[in-house]
């Protein structure tokens, strides 16, 4: 007899709603593929319960003492993250990942599991908006927020609030195969086409640096990053001498100025690509660059698209006047 695949989503307090409820949709969905082919192992997914909740009560739900064979972290709800987990959670996380669980989380989750101690060491991706948080509090997980879903033996991370599909429907490959990811695929008719979440992510520059002489910089900066500007006039600006300046704009940025000034302005190529119908050669012009190739090459190295592919998959501009 088959054995039966074992999943666990655990319903922490500042957990998405949809996301949970999204999760189990998927697996009932998989479970009524299955029974197609009663050769396939059969699934069985419950909730974790993290609190009182009177939403979740009349749903299945595991006890603690329960052996799974997955264990999910779901995104948390916009604008939060999550709290730190009860001693008892950390426990059963722990003891789930001895008994051989598979560790899985989307967006936020990746916080619990990594005030779980358990991502130490580990590379992991989660939303790129959490990336100063979750570098702070976390220094010890090696962060790659360049793809959307990060999977490796015994842990899967997915990246943005939304990708809570993308994270089930690896899960569903890694145990039922392609075909049924297929199948699944036209049923909820989601995108199985690779994309990474650096397509999405945006420039972030930290300003809660303390430093009042570096933020003025970056504010000038922000406003003229088209000009080329010496490093000395750069300093003469800011008072003081031109190594003081790097020593301090790359601690308190983490960036060196040249990298930040590269940095806002494929900010604002990306911004005229998806709300123009600029060409390419014009764009290029207007944010500091003389040569398209170069920029071209620049741009598909850093967004991971060439300008044209991009302005295609994010232009809300790119039809108007064509037909």
């Amino acid at each position: 007899m088959t054995i039966g695949l074992r999943i666990a989503i655990v319903a922490y307090e500042q957990a998405l709603p949809s996301a949970l409820y999204g999760l189990g949709e998927v697996f009932y969905a998989v479970e009524r593929f299955r029974e197609r082919n009663e050769s396939v192992r059969s699934l069985e997914w419950r909730y974790l319960l993290v609190g009182q909740d009177d939403r979740m009560s009349s749903l299945p739900c595991w006890q603690a003492d329960e052996r799974v064979d997955v264990v999910i972290l779901p995104p948390c709800s916009a604008g939060q993250t999550p709290v730190c987990p009860p001693d008892w959670l950390v426990a059963w996380l722990h003891q789930q990942h001895q008994q051989g669980a598979v560790l899985a989380s989307a967006c936020g989750g990746a916080c619990v599991l990594a005030r779980s101690g358990l991502l130490d060491g580990r590379i992991v991706t989660t939303h790129w908006l959490l990336e100063e948080t979750f570098r702070q509090q976390f220094p010890n997980v090696r962060l790659n927020l360049d793809a959307v879903v990060i999977e490796e033996a015994d842990l899967i991370t997915a990246g943005g609030i939304m990708a809570w599909l993308d994270l089930a429907m690896r899960i569903v490959w890694r145990y039922y195969g392609a075909i049924l990811v297929a199948q699944l695929s036209k049923y909820l008719l989601w995108d199985s086409g690779e994309r990474e979440q650096r397509y999405y992510r945006r420039f972030q520059p930290p300003k809660q640096h303390g430093d009042g002489a570096i933020l003025k910089l970056q504010q000038w900066l922000e406003v003229h990053f088209q000009t080329t500007c010496p490093l000395s006039q750069l300093a003469e600006q800011a008072a003081m001498s031109p190594r003081t300046l790097q020593r301090r704009f790359l601690a308190a940025t983490q960036l060196t100025i040249s990298s930040y000034v590269q940095h806002l302005r494929l900010e604002k190529a990306r911004e005229l690509l998806e709300t123009t119908v600029l060409p390419v050669e014009q764009i290029t012009w207007q944010i500091g660059y003389d040569d398209r190739a170069s920029f071209n090459k620049l741009f598909k190295t850093q967004i991971g698209l060439s300008p044209k592919a991009y302005r295609q998959r994010f232009s809300g501009a790119s039809s108007v006047g064509r037909t």
